[in-house]
């Protein structure tokens, strides 16, 4: 994926807010929503893949609904910032389906996690099967999501 920053015109960016809230609409849907043509936004859109602007088209389930009612912040402390440690906690983290979100962070945590379970069971089984058996990690704090106020993939890209 390219690093550099893309300028993206008008168009672009009106496009992109408009897949960014619905990407099921038809192509002429989004060109009207535009201001380009049709065949415009097909091209356009592969464009944007191709600069790396736009990673994927995806569905966005409701985590309710589909079964999985708990999920949890997670604060983590490696014990040191050693490459082997630092390798074996990203490592974890890619082979955990359960972590929808882990970000690097400053301060006091190492990382920030997301993590989204069937319930409070499945939780405490992730926490302990995996996470707590992983030597990088020196301390962990976590928090369970009483109500989710926001929760949004939509990048703040002005509409005009």
């Amino acid at each position: 994926m390219k690093t550099d920053k893309i300028e993206l015109n008008q168009a672009d960016r009106r496009l992109l807010f408009a897949i960014q809230r619905d990407a099921s609409v038809s192509q002429a849907d989004l060109a009207e929503k535009s201001g380009i043509s049709a065949s415009q936004v097909s091209r356009r859109l592969a464009q944007l893949k191709e600069d790396g602007v736009l990673k994927g088209i995806v569905g966005v389930l409701e985590p309710e609904r589909a079964g999985l009612t708990c999920s949890a912040i997670i604060r983590v402390r490696l014990r040191d910032h050693a490459a082997a440690n630092v390798k074996q906690f990203r490592d974890l983290v890619a082979r955990m389906n359960e972590v929808t979100l882990c970000v690097m962070t400053t301060g006091e945590t190492d990382y920030l996690m997301k993590i989204v379970a069937r319930d409070l069971p499945h939780f405490q089984e992730i926490v302990q099967s995996k996470l707590l058996r992983c030597a990088a990690i020196a301390h962990m704090e976590s928090s369970i999501v009483l109500e989710h106020l926001k929760d949004t993939t939509a990048l703040p890209l002005d509409e005009a």
